[in-house]
């Protein structure tokens, strides 16, 4: 068989688009529930060791899961995800963090100047810096890298060799809408379908988009870090003593600020052309001694 004949061979997906995200889907939320009832099951009600026990099961199965849908499945390289390495990786990831700090910090500090809302922190600055560095560790274990990973890597990938970018983005969007709520609403019960929907479609198209303009997987994983260690922090008191007396100003302020405003901080954060429009190629192999000419979203990310 010529190498010719065997690239193609190995390109080719075993199985059709639309049964790829069905499986990846379904194998998200196998894995999501399975996980939560098991540990459930073994510490009863939230505590620390059942929130680690999430995030280890979660990521020691999730993960995988999407290495082995883009090698055996896609046949695709593990780089067509955007999950680069190095430097680049840790620079998209502050990144992305920023767009949601810096507009949420300011609507943050509006609202508290005008006296809107009030802050109270009663914990000691270790204890708040311990919390927060707890969080941040929980929040990429257990949610922002698996949820990116699969989402804005695996399926935004898939959906973006068949449509536009922007198309692909919204359709990774209505996904991810319906996989945290389907999680929510088994849960907790229908009564959190409309709240939770339009949250996790909101912030699916933000981070989706940051996909498209940044190049990379880490850039969203950067914004869902920031985005979760804050309303976590803010919001649960699980880990320090933090009381906000309106959380409704608080969530107005901080999180619908961020995503209207994360895409225009992203353009200054990473400058240059951004392709909305054309399916973007899938990288080609190329022979021994030759640089392959992928698409820059399969390649290495803009801006690193």
């Amino acid at each position: 068989m010529s190498d010719s004949a065997q690239v193609s061979k190995r390109e080719s997906p075993r199985l059709p688009l639309a049964a790829r995200l069905a499986l990846a889907i379904l194998g998200c939320l196998v894995i999501w529930v399975a996980v939560t009832q098991l540990t459930g099951l073994w510490w009863g009600q939230e505590s620390l060791g059942r929130h680690v026990s999430n995030a280890v099961g979660v990521t020691l199965l999730a993960v995988p899961m999407v290495l082995i849908l883009c090698r055996q499945v896609d046949r695709r390289p593990l780089s067509s995800l955007g999950l680069s390495g190095g430097g680049g990786a840790l620079k998209d990831m502050l990144r992305g963090a920023l767009t949601w700090v810096l507009p949420a910090g300011v609507g943050l500090a509006a609202v508290v100047l005008l006296g809107w809302v009030e802050i109270r922190v009663e914990a000691t600055p270790g204890e708040l810096v311990g919390a927060v560095l707890l969080l941040v560790l929980l929040v990429f274990v257990y949610e922002a890298l698996p949820e990116e990973l699969i989402f804005r890597g695996y399926i935004y990938r898939n959906l973006a060799d068949a449509v536009a970018p922007w198309v692909a983005a919204i359709g990774q969007a209505l996904l991810f809408s319906f996989f945290g709520t389907a999680l929510w609403v088994i849960s907790v019960g229908w009564g959190v379908f409309l709240e939770r929907s339009v949250l996790f479609f909101s912030m699916a198209v933000v981070v989706g988009l940051l996909r498209v303009m940044s190049g990379s997987v880490w850039g969203p994983i950067g914004f869902h870090l920031a985005f979760q260690v804050t309303m976590q922090l803010f919001l649960s008191s699980r880990y320090a003593t933090v009381h906000v007396d309106d959380e409704a100003i608080f969530t107005i302020a901080t999180a619908v600020v961020a995503f209207c405003a994360a895409t225009t901080v992203a353009g200054f954060l990473w400058r240059g052309p951004v392709n909305w429009r054309e399916p973007e190629a899938e990288e080609p192999v190329s022979p021994p001694g030759e640089s392959p000419q992928g698409s820059r979203a399969s390649s290495s990310p803009r801006g690193s």
